[in-house]
This record gives structure tokens, sequence and C-alpha cells, in this order.
């Protein structure tokens, strides 16, 4: 008989979209409140993948990736997707889209879907189920982003186009490194 055992503690990340680079920087600041230091940030691209955010968020959006320095439990996933909607909320107040459809329906000008690096996947937190997603807690699902698959990352079928950038490569390999160093660091007892 297999008995269970607690699980390793894993990399916090969050990824961030909004109209500017003046509210990526408050994400940033409101997170960095939420969960401490923030240890990297990738390039900040052109959200050129889709266009299913510009009728709430408006055009010409930003993508960039951030990553905390201490390590969490997983099982808090659910409860960190939750305390980053409410930083949605607090930073929708300060930043309103201005005219058209989004404002008029209170849009949220920034997005923030938190997740966690583990040594061989990267897991967003979500509030939409789908067959490939598992339910976690409190109305929020877990989905499997990302595999470490021959020194690599992979992409799944419904990997998310900006996931599987050049750009992503980059910041998920550089926070892997880090997270086996972290992980090297508290099994050494440092």
């Amino acid at each position: 008989m297999a008995v269970p055992t607690s699980p390793l503690p894993v990399l916090r990340f969050a990824g961030l979209l909004a109209g500017s680079e003046e509210q990526l920087a408050a994400a940033r600041f409101e997170l960095g409140q939420w969960y401490g230091k923030i240890e990297d940030a990738s390039e900040i691209l052109p959200f050129t993948f889709t266009d299913y955010y510009a009728d709430e968020m408006g055009p010409n959006l930003l993508r960039q990736w951030i990553r905390f320095d201490a390590l969490f439990n997983p099982e808090h996933l659910a409860k960190c997707k939750l305390e980053t909607n409410m930083a949605e909320t607090l930073l929708a107040k300060q930043f309103r889209p201005a005219g058209g459809p989004a404002a008029a329906a209170g849009g949220r000008p920034i997005n923030i879907d938190p997740g966690y690096v583990h040594r061989y996947k990267v897991i967003l937190a979500t509030t939409k189920d789908h067959s490939h997603r598992v339910y976690i807690s409190e109305g929020i699902y877990g989905e499997v982003t990302l595999h470490w698959h021959q020194n690599r990352w992979t992409p799944w079928p419904w990997t998310y186009a900006d996931y599987q950038s050049d750009a992503a490569q980059q910041f998920f390999q550089k926070a892997r490194t880090a997270y086996l160093e972290k992980l090297q660091r508290i099994t050494a007892g440092k």
C-alpha cells in the first residue's frame, strides 16, 4: 500500500496582462505586498497571441511573467487565485479602462494568473473548468500548462500560445533552475 506524503514546496509565479507598463508596474507592486520579494521578471512582450481579452481590456495589451522569492505549499494555489482576483479588483479601482464597452461593464484593466513551478510541471490556477483541468477547491481549477521533457518545457495541445513562446521558455527555464537551487538548499538545511 502506498503511503501519502506531503508535497515539496513550489515556486510561485504570476502571469500579468495589462494595457500599459504603468499598469504592469502597479500589479508587480501590489503582488509584492501580498507575496514578498519578486525575484525575477520576464521581458515585457506585446500580447499578439489572441484577441480574447480585447473586448474586456482593450487593444495593445502587454504580457509579463514574474516569480517570487519565497516558496509555498501547492495546497494554497486556490487561495492564491482568490487573492489575485482581489488584487485585480483593487487595481481596477486605480485603472478603469477609459471609454468603450469594457469601462461601462466594469472590465478589469489588469489580468493576473497565478501558478507555480515544480520540477516537472508548470501549473496555472483558473476559475474555468475544462476537460484537462482538475478541481482544487473554492471554485478554482488547476491546469498543467507545461511539462518538463527532454530538458525543456514542453506544451500540451491546450497550452496557451504565449506560454509556448521563446520568452516563456526562457522565463520558466530560469524559474526551474532557481527552484531546484532553492530545493537543494532546503534539503541541505541551509
